[in-house]
Protein backbone atom coordinates (compact mmCIF):
# COMPACT_ATOMS: atom_id res chain seq x y z
CA UNK A 1 0.00 0.00 0.00
CA UNK A 2 1.45 3.41 -0.90
CA UNK A 3 2.57 5.50 2.05
CA UNK A 4 0.29 8.29 0.82
CA UNK A 5 -2.71 6.07 1.60
CA UNK A 6 -1.74 6.14 5.28
CA UNK A 7 -2.11 9.87 5.78
CA UNK A 8 -5.32 11.75 6.57
CA UNK A 9 -4.10 15.29 5.89
CA UNK A 10 -4.60 17.24 9.10
CA UNK A 11 -5.87 14.21 10.98
CA UNK A 12 -3.45 12.73 13.57
CA UNK A 13 -1.53 9.55 12.83
CA UNK A 14 -3.29 6.47 14.18
CA UNK A 15 -0.21 4.88 15.74
CA UNK A 16 2.46 6.27 18.05
CA UNK A 17 5.72 4.62 18.98
CA UNK A 18 6.49 4.87 22.68
CA UNK A 19 9.83 3.82 24.15
CA UNK A 20 9.83 3.44 27.91
CA UNK A 21 12.70 3.30 30.37
CA UNK A 22 13.66 -0.26 29.54
CA UNK A 23 17.27 -0.59 28.35
CA UNK A 24 17.81 -2.48 25.10
CA UNK A 25 21.05 -4.32 24.39
CA UNK A 26 21.18 -4.70 20.61
CA UNK A 27 23.88 -5.21 18.01
CA UNK A 28 24.43 -3.34 14.77
CA UNK A 29 22.23 -5.65 12.69
CA UNK A 30 19.45 -5.48 15.25
CA UNK A 31 19.69 -1.71 15.26
CA UNK A 32 19.38 -1.70 11.48
CA UNK A 33 16.25 -3.87 11.59
CA UNK A 34 14.77 -1.74 14.37
CA UNK A 35 15.47 1.46 12.41
CA UNK A 36 13.83 -0.02 9.33
CA UNK A 37 10.76 -0.89 11.38
CA UNK A 38 10.35 2.77 12.25
CA UNK A 39 9.84 3.53 8.56
CA UNK A 40 6.90 1.15 8.22
CA UNK A 41 3.66 3.17 8.01
CA UNK A 42 1.49 2.87 11.10
CA UNK A 43 -2.27 3.21 11.02
CA UNK A 44 -2.86 2.45 7.31
CA UNK A 45 -6.11 0.59 7.97
CA UNK A 46 -8.44 3.45 8.95
CA UNK A 47 -10.44 3.76 12.14
CA UNK A 48 -13.93 4.42 13.45
CA UNK A 49 -16.04 5.01 16.54
CA UNK A 50 -19.45 3.39 16.93
CA UNK A 51 -22.08 3.83 19.64
CA UNK A 52 -24.96 1.36 20.02
CA UNK A 53 -28.12 2.21 21.97
CA UNK A 54 -30.86 -0.40 22.69
CA UNK A 55 -34.32 1.06 22.02
CA UNK A 56 -36.48 -1.72 23.44
CA UNK A 57 -39.37 -0.54 25.63
CA UNK A 58 -40.22 -3.82 27.35
CA UNK A 59 -37.18 -4.17 29.62
CA UNK A 60 -33.88 -2.49 30.46
CA UNK A 61 -30.62 -4.31 31.10
CA UNK A 62 -29.52 -3.32 34.60
CA UNK A 63 -25.96 -4.65 34.31
CA UNK A 64 -24.68 -3.77 30.84
CA UNK A 65 -23.62 -0.31 29.63
CA UNK A 66 -26.34 2.19 28.74
CA UNK A 67 -24.49 2.90 25.50
CA UNK A 68 -22.09 0.35 24.04
CA UNK A 69 -19.01 1.95 22.47
CA UNK A 70 -16.83 0.19 19.90
CA UNK A 71 -13.70 1.51 18.21
CA UNK A 72 -12.93 -0.42 15.00
CA UNK A 73 -9.26 -0.16 14.02
CA UNK A 74 -9.90 -1.28 10.45
CA UNK A 75 -12.05 0.79 8.10
CA UNK A 76 -11.94 0.51 4.31
CA UNK A 77 -13.88 1.84 1.34
CA UNK A 78 -14.02 1.14 -2.38
CA UNK A 79 -16.24 1.88 -5.36
CA UNK A 80 -17.71 -0.91 -7.46
CA UNK A 81 -18.01 -0.83 -11.24
CA UNK A 82 -21.75 -0.15 -10.91
CA UNK A 83 -20.94 3.04 -8.93
CA UNK A 84 -21.87 1.61 -5.55
CA UNK A 85 -19.91 3.01 -2.61
CA UNK A 86 -18.90 0.29 -0.13
CA UNK A 87 -17.56 0.84 3.38
CA UNK A 88 -16.54 -1.91 5.81
CA UNK A 89 -15.02 -1.82 9.28
CA UNK A 90 -13.85 -4.34 11.88
CA UNK A 91 -12.77 -4.44 15.51
CA UNK A 92 -11.29 -7.56 17.06
CA UNK A 93 -10.15 -8.16 20.63
CA UNK A 94 -8.28 -11.42 21.12
CA UNK A 95 -7.43 -13.21 24.35
CA UNK A 96 -4.70 -15.58 25.45
CA UNK A 97 -7.50 -17.64 26.95
CA UNK A 98 -8.96 -18.24 23.51
CA UNK A 99 -12.37 -17.86 21.93
CA UNK A 100 -14.47 -17.58 25.14
CA UNK A 101 -13.04 -14.10 25.78
CA UNK A 102 -12.66 -12.90 22.18
CA UNK A 103 -14.73 -10.01 20.85
CA UNK A 104 -15.41 -9.06 17.24
CA UNK A 105 -17.50 -6.37 15.56
CA UNK A 106 -18.14 -6.08 11.80
CA UNK A 107 -20.12 -3.35 10.02
CA UNK A 108 -20.62 -2.73 6.30
CA UNK A 109 -22.44 -0.14 4.19
CA UNK A 110 -23.44 -0.27 0.52
CA UNK A 111 -25.02 2.82 -1.08
CA UNK A 112 -25.71 3.92 -4.64
CA UNK A 113 -23.76 6.82 -6.12
CA UNK A 114 -20.22 8.18 -6.06
CA UNK A 115 -18.96 10.21 -3.09
CA UNK A 116 -18.26 13.90 -3.59
CA UNK A 117 -15.09 15.81 -2.70
CA UNK A 118 -17.04 18.19 -0.46
CA UNK A 119 -19.85 16.09 1.02
CA UNK A 120 -22.77 13.87 0.16
CA UNK A 121 -25.67 12.45 2.17
CA UNK A 122 -27.14 9.01 1.52
CA UNK A 123 -30.55 7.87 2.71
CA UNK A 124 -30.32 4.45 4.29
CA UNK A 125 -32.79 1.59 3.92
CA UNK A 126 -32.97 -2.16 4.60
CA UNK A 127 -30.22 -2.85 2.09
CA UNK A 128 -27.67 -0.35 3.35
CA UNK A 129 -26.08 -1.66 6.56
CA UNK A 130 -25.18 -5.09 7.92
CA UNK A 131 -23.71 -5.79 11.36
CA UNK A 132 -22.17 -8.89 12.91
CA UNK A 133 -21.11 -9.10 16.55
CA UNK A 134 -19.42 -11.90 18.43
CA UNK A 135 -18.66 -12.08 22.15
CA UNK A 136 -17.15 -15.43 23.02
CA UNK A 137 -19.67 -17.99 21.82
CA UNK A 138 -22.49 -15.45 21.59
CA UNK A 139 -23.48 -14.10 18.17
CA UNK A 140 -25.71 -11.26 16.99
CA UNK A 141 -26.63 -9.88 13.58
CA UNK A 142 -28.40 -6.68 12.54
CA UNK A 143 -29.78 -5.08 9.39
CA UNK A 144 -30.62 -1.41 8.94
CA UNK A 145 -34.21 -0.24 8.52
CA UNK A 146 -33.67 3.51 8.02
CA UNK A 147 -31.08 6.19 8.62
CA UNK A 148 -28.56 8.56 7.07
CA UNK A 149 -24.93 8.25 5.99
CA UNK A 150 -22.83 11.36 5.28
CA UNK A 151 -19.39 11.26 3.65
CA UNK A 152 -16.87 13.99 2.84
CA UNK A 153 -13.17 14.68 2.18
CA UNK A 154 -13.07 12.14 -0.62
CA UNK A 155 -9.79 12.31 -2.55
CA UNK A 156 -9.68 8.86 -4.14
CA UNK A 157 -7.69 7.22 -1.35
CA UNK A 158 -9.37 8.53 1.82
CA UNK A 159 -12.92 9.13 2.99
CA UNK A 160 -14.44 10.54 6.16
CA UNK A 161 -18.02 10.10 7.28
CA UNK A 162 -20.69 9.84 9.93
CA UNK A 163 -23.82 7.73 10.22
CA UNK A 164 -26.97 7.27 12.23
CA UNK A 165 -29.38 4.43 11.60
CA UNK A 166 -32.00 2.18 13.15
CA UNK A 167 -31.56 -1.58 12.87
CA UNK A 168 -33.27 -4.82 13.85
CA UNK A 169 -31.08 -7.27 15.76
CA UNK A 170 -31.24 -11.01 16.33
CA UNK A 171 -29.13 -13.22 18.60
CA UNK A 172 -28.14 -16.85 18.10
CA UNK A 173 -28.76 -19.81 20.38
CA UNK A 174 -27.86 -23.43 19.73
CA UNK A 175 -31.31 -24.46 20.95
CA UNK A 176 -33.47 -21.90 19.12
CA UNK A 177 -31.25 -20.69 16.28
CA UNK A 178 -31.59 -17.05 15.31
CA UNK A 179 -34.32 -15.31 17.28
CA UNK A 180 -35.44 -11.92 18.55
CA UNK A 181 -36.38 -8.67 16.87
CA UNK A 182 -34.78 -5.96 18.98
CA UNK A 183 -34.44 -2.38 17.73
CA UNK A 184 -31.06 -0.65 18.06
CA UNK A 185 -29.71 2.79 17.22
CA UNK A 186 -26.23 2.86 15.67
CA UNK A 187 -24.36 6.14 15.40
CA UNK A 188 -20.73 6.94 14.75
CA UNK A 189 -17.99 8.32 12.55
CA UNK A 190 -15.10 6.93 10.54
CA UNK A 191 -11.92 7.60 8.58
CA UNK A 192 -11.59 5.05 5.81
CA UNK A 193 -8.76 4.20 3.44
CA UNK A 194 -9.25 2.69 -0.01
CA UNK A 195 -8.64 -1.07 0.05
CA UNK A 196 -11.15 -3.14 -1.95
CA UNK A 197 -9.62 -6.51 -1.06
CA UNK A 198 -9.56 -6.01 2.72
CA UNK A 199 -12.94 -4.32 2.70
CA UNK A 200 -14.65 -7.00 0.62
CA UNK A 201 -13.45 -9.69 3.03
CA UNK A 202 -15.24 -7.89 5.89
CA UNK A 203 -18.35 -7.10 3.84
CA UNK A 204 -18.71 -10.75 2.77
CA UNK A 205 -18.77 -11.87 6.39
CA UNK A 206 -21.54 -9.39 7.27
CA UNK A 207 -23.67 -10.88 4.49
CA UNK A 208 -23.31 -14.52 5.55
CA UNK A 209 -26.37 -16.62 6.24
CA UNK A 210 -29.68 -14.84 5.64
CA UNK A 211 -28.04 -11.40 5.54
CA UNK A 212 -27.37 -11.13 1.81
CA UNK A 213 -28.26 -7.81 0.21
CA UNK A 214 -29.27 -9.57 -3.00
CA UNK A 215 -31.72 -10.16 -4.48
CA UNK A 216 -33.94 -8.84 -1.68
CA UNK A 217 -33.23 -7.47 1.83
CA UNK A 218 -33.32 -10.10 4.60
CA UNK A 219 -36.42 -10.64 6.67
CA UNK A 220 -34.30 -11.91 9.56
CA UNK A 221 -36.53 -14.93 10.26
CA UNK A 222 -35.92 -16.91 13.44
CA UNK A 223 -33.65 -19.97 13.27
CA UNK A 224 -32.46 -19.30 9.74
CA UNK A 225 -28.90 -18.73 8.50
CA UNK A 226 -25.51 -19.63 9.83
CA UNK A 227 -23.17 -17.90 12.22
Amino acid sequence: MPISNCQFGKWPRLGTLVIGRSQLAIGNWQLAVFSLALLIPVGCSGRAKVAIVPLGMKRIDTTGPVIAEIKPDQCYFWIRADKELCIAMRQFSGSILGKPLEREFLLSFVVDGLPAAQSRDYKMDRKTARVRQRAGYGHARSASTSGILAVWDYDGNHLRGRFRFLARMQTYSVLTGWHGNNTLLFTGEFQAVRDPEAGQAILARTEEGAMSREPTPPSLPPSQGGI
